[in-house]
């Protein structure tokens, strides 16, 4: 048939059945006629042909879909089931892949007969009470029992703590300050500086971009992960001081060998620190970095993501890449989670009280909480590792981008902002209940420090 022929003839009508935006294009041509028969308001109509015959009161909350209400004639429920589907597989490379469905043309789940579930049932949909879910598990916890486990797995909780400092450094990757390592031992008998010198270690920049000491074995593993590459715009010099540095430490025979002044050697070197090619060892020399030599960098990657994994009881997305940094891809953290679902380490779903995003955890943790006593009344500093794990408790109950928080009876109560220059707390910001006050004496009384108090105390703020 010619190109005029198969113009003339009669098209046959799509009576396709579809889910669309009310932006779509195919929907935007005829708005108006779909806003009469399905009225106004923000839904998806569903459209069988050109004829508007349904909507679907769906909206994204977090990371899964909120799905009030579907209004469809039974008679295509079928049809649509299978649209619907393929409408929810479609955010599966927006990392959304979790669905809740509360009603259906206005009932409850209770009132639908099994073969109406079935049908649902069938597209992914499992049923966790008046609600059917895709994607995920209902069974919300206590947030107080992910926190015990999670302390405890860290050894910050009273019965997982080490005896002494020695033991704590030798199994701490990238300790900040004195106040990350004070609370996970019993006794503190010297102070990390001097630690460095027996302990042999260097001090150098983690994957969050901050300062910390641990062995050469840790910052070797760091830059292979990011690449082991040195950016294009280094310069000539900058290679000569990572030969340099490969065989010596001394500083001083390098600016004398090129006539540098301090500020100037400085200049040089801090670039290849941010980057992590360059470490500071314990003699106050440096030291340079080799990459490990691995075949696939992708594989240690991934070993590393699911270190991280391994010791928490409860994540969800935000807070992973939090822990992970920036370097990750969401592609790569959901691989991760996704490779541990379907290996049965992990569970996906709703798993903490008041938290409305989807979370990962792992069961064998999780039930070992009513195994364990309640956690001590406890601060975690902003130094801490896992403070990125409580930064939306910071940013949403009280205020801070980063700050000391105050655990009272398993909960967050307060939160405080602090300068301990000159061997004092200084206390410049406290936000949060009065009882988090006493929390804070026993915290400088465990460190010998004083506490002073130098700006404004908003209790009852959370």
């Amino acid at each position: 048939m010619g190109d005029a022929a198969r113009l003339n003839a009669p098209l046959h009508e799509d009576r396709k059945l579809r889910i669309l935006t009310q932006s779509d294009p195919f929907v935007s041509r005829f708005v108006h006629e779909v806003r009469y028969v399905l009225k106004r308001g923000w839904y998806h109509p569903v459209l069988k042909g050109v004829d508007p015959i349904g909507k679907v009161f769906m909206y994204r909350v977090n990371d899964y879909h909120e799905v009030k209400d579907i209004q469809i004639p039974l008679a295509y429920i079928e049809e649509f089931c299978q649209a619907f589907a393929e409408l929810l597989d479609n955010y599966s490379d927006q990392n959304i892949d979790v669905a809740i469905l509360t009603q259906i043309n206005g009932l409850g789940i209770d009132e639908f007969d099994e073969d109406m579930i079935e049908m649902f049932g069938k597209i992914g949909f499992t049923r966790s009470g008046e609600r059917l879910i895709r994607g995920g598990i209902i069974q919300p916890r206590p947030m107080t029992e992910a926190i015990r486990v999670l302390f405890e797995q860290h050894n910050l909780h009273q019965s997982s703590r080490f005896e002494h400092e020695s033991l704590a450094i030798k199994s701490s990757n990238g300790v900040r300050d004195d106040f990350a390592l004070r609370g996970r031992c019993h006794m503190y008998r010297m102070d990390l500086k001097a630690m460095s010198s027996a302990n042999r270690l260097h001090q150098g920049v983690n994957l969050h971009g901050h300062q910390v000491r641990a062995n050469y074995d840790y910052f070797q593993r760091l830059l292979t992960i990011r690449g082991g590459d040195l950016p294009e715009e280094t310069s000539s010099i900058q290679i000569e001081a990572l030969e340099y540095f490969g065989e010596a430490s001394d500083p001083q025979q390098f600016m004398d060998r090129h006539a540098l002044r301090r500020s100037e050697f400085r200049k040089i070197i801090q670039p290849m620190i941010r980057t992590g090619h360059l470490v500071q060892d314990d003699r106050n020399g440096f030291s340079t970095i080799d990459p490990l030599s691995v075949q696939t960098r992708g594989d240690l990657r991934r070993a590393y993501l699911l270190e991280i994994l391994e010791r928490l009881p409860v994540v969800t997305m935000r807070q992973f890449s939090r822990l992970a940094s920036k370097i990750f891809r969401a592609a790569e953290l959901k691989s991760a989670l996704q490779e541990g679902v379907e290996e049965g380490i992990f569970i996906k779903g709703f798993l903490l009280e008041d938290i409305h995003e989807v979370c990962w955890g792992r069961p064998e943790l999780l039930d070992r909480a009513a195994e364990l006593p309640p956690m001590r009344d406890f601060v975690l500093p902003p130094s801490d590792y896992l403070t990125p794990y409580f930064s939306d408790i910071l940013r949403q109950q009280f205020g801070f981008g980063s700050a000391y928080l105050v655990f009272k009876d398993e909960e967050p109560v307060a939160a405080f902002k602090a300068n301990t220059r000159n061997n004092i707390i200084d206390i410049t910001d406290y936000v949060g209940e009065e009882k988090g006050l006493r929390v804070i004496k026993e915290f400088a009384w465990e460190h010998q420090l004083p506490i002073e108090w130098s700006t404004r105390v908003a209790l009852g703020q959370r």
